[in-house]
């Protein structure tokens, strides 16, 4: 099992790596952006981050 994870890992990994280098910028902030809002969502605040 350990196995079948870790190539997969692998593989994901060498797929990754095979994006062009601004594919991966655009999918790395698009996921940053979704994680930000999802926990202002999650929060019941804006996503900003703010406390008053």
């Amino acid at each position: 099992m350990v196995d079948l994870i870790w190539d997969a890992g692998c593989r994901l990994g060498a797929w990754w790596d095979s994006l062009p280098e601004r594919v991966r910028s655009v999918a790395c902030a698009v996921v940053m952006l979704a994680l930000i809002a999802l926990a202002g969502a999650i929060e019941g605040t804006a996503p900003s981050g703010m406390y008053y």
